[in-house]
């Protein structure tokens, strides 16, 4: 015959496993590209557009037109330069800030890699 305490201590476990089990789990909306898609809508689409076309609201209002990101043959590591520095430090448009008061390295990452997934798949 099996002890109540047994049960209890069977299940104590089982839901303690559930619970870690859960803790390490990956949400989807917590991957890189999901924060970086959640970061460019906060801090980048006024100007590159929600697309990343370079058609924001403020578009119309900088000197230079931001750049279509879709269409952009920059590297990854080019492009965490200039958000992380701004255009005017990389010989660009001094309308593109620099995030780096504002971004933590991780989250311009993020941001970048966000960016890659704008460009259409018969470029990747």
């Amino acid at each position: 015959m099996i002890s109540v305490r047994f049960v209890r201590s069977l299940a104590l476990a089982l839901a303690s496993a559930g619970v870690l089990a859960s803790t390490h789990e990956v949400r989807p909306d917590n991957t890189p590209t999901a924060r970086g898609g959640a970061l460019f809508s906060k801090y980048c689409a006024l100007c590159h557009g929600s697309g990343g076309t370079g058609d924001g609201r403020a578009a119309s209002v900088q000197k230079v037109s931001p750049a279509d990101l879709t269409v952009s043959t920059r590297s990854p590591g080019y492009k965490l330069m200039i958000v992380r520095e701004g255009g005017a430090e990389l010989g660009r448009s001094s309308s593109m800030p620099a995030w780096r008061d504002v971004l933590s390295d991780a989250e311009i990452a993020d941001v970048v890699e966000y960016v890659e997934t704008l460009k259409p798949a018969s470029s990747k």
